[in-house]
């Protein structure tokens, strides 16, 4: 009889944890697991997509973090669900986890983490490090994201499995491609774009567009335009730095996609300057469409992409640095192809969605026969 399995996350909006989870749940093993995928809040675009493809989803219509019928709401469910292994995902689902599964003790419950824990406040760090004990695994999605947990929340390394971000490389077909015009593009020249919630200071926009300005000094213009899709809760200071800049016609906010391998081909290259970041799954898509890469070098990202063969990499928050890897790959268009075949090869070749969903499975069956 197939193991069931829960996936419980916070929400399901647009995102790279979410966008993890349905591949995850889609994917794994029906012979040997069954799934469900529960979100604290309600729904969102990913509940839909799980929809789609068969998975069964939960919401408990949670409002905001400090909702606390929640915890009650989760252990009536788990009470009757009656999991064989649950995975938490994001840090309010992870203690939601945590302490049902301490009340309960029926099941191994796995925590997930996969950011560097970086601006979290000393309350929120106090909570994970006090029910840290309570979890059986730890999933991280890089080795840098295993450090800061064992830095910062106290967590063991032996206690942490590594299990990067995957890819379906047979996603990122040139073929399909969108048009410019349907992307608010203009028609000719040079572009660079990146695919990323828009959350600031974290995801460097702000230097990003203050790097094409940088750019524009020269000539008057920058050397390319800017494709920024995405949406978040800084989407309008970005919008009013663009204007001040000077930027009206080069920047185009194209909002939140869910055709990412229809977009990545209108790109010469992938932007992406981080000041910290677990990983980038948006980078790993920008390698599989065979897009060369320009990233910080921070967190996780340094374990996927190799500078000088897949991309370029700078130091965060350096607008003249990131500035002068835009331009050279840009004056370099034969290099910059060669970075982006490299990088397709390494994403097929070292993260494949396939073998990401295979080191799942491992740990859950490991878990369910430590506790059988």
């Amino acid at each position: 009889m197939p193991a069931k399995v829960m996936l419980l996350t916070v929400g399901l909006g647009v995102g790279g944890t979410e966008t993890h989870i349905v591949e995850l749940a889609s994917r794994l093993d029906p012979s040997r697991f069954t799934v469900t995928v529960c979100s604290l809040k309600t729904g969102g675009i990913m509940a839909q997509e799980l929809h789609k493809r068969g998975i069964r989803v939960l919401s408990l219509g949670g409002f905001g973090k400090l909702d606390a019928r929640i915890i009650v709401k989760l252990f009536t469910l788990l009470r009757a669900e009656r999991p064989d292994v649950v995975q938490a995902f994001l840090f309010w689902a992870n203690i939601a986890a945590r302490a049902c599964g301490r009340i309960l003790r029926a099941f191994p419950v796995i925590s997930s983490y996969h950011d560097e824990i970086v601006s979290e406040g000393w309350l929120v760090r106090w909570v994970d490090r006090l029910t840290l004990n309570w979890t059986d695994r730890i999933v991280c999605c890089s080795g840098a994201v295993v450090r800061s947990v064992v830095s910062r929340v106290g967590g063991k390394a032996e206690h942490c499995t590594v299990i990067p971000f995957g890819v379906d490389i047979n996603q990122f077909v040139p073929a399909a491609a969108t048009t410019r015009r349907e992307l608010g593009l203009h028609d000719g020249g040079k572009v660079i774009g990146t695919v990323c919630r828009l959350v600031e200071p974290k995801k460097g926009l702000t230097i990003l567009l203050r790097a094409m300005a940088k750019l524009a000094e020269q000539d008057g213009h920058p050397p390319c335009q800017l494709l920024i899709v995405g949406d978040g809760p800084a989407r309008q200071e970005l919008e009013l730095l663009r204007e001040q800049l000077g930027l009206s016609s080069w920047i185009v906010f194209a909002g939140s996609r869910r055709d990412i391998p229809r977009v990545l081909p209108a790109l010469d290259a992938f932007v992406l300057p981080s000041l910290y970041e677990g990983f980038g799954i948006a980078i790993l898509e920008a390698m599989a469409a065979a897009k060369p890469v320009i990233a910080t070098s921070v967190g996780g990202i340094p374990e996927f992409v190799l500078p000088g063969e897949t991309g370029l990499l700078v130091e965060p928050r350096n607008v003249t640095a990131l500035a002068d890897a835009i331009n050279w790959l840009l004056k370099h268009p034969q290099q910059a192809r060669t970075m982006g075949e490299k990088g397709r090869d390494r994403a097929r070749e070292q993260y494949r969605i396939s073998e990401v969903v295979r080191q799942h499975e491992h740990v859950y069956t490991t878990c369910l026969a430590q506790v059988s």
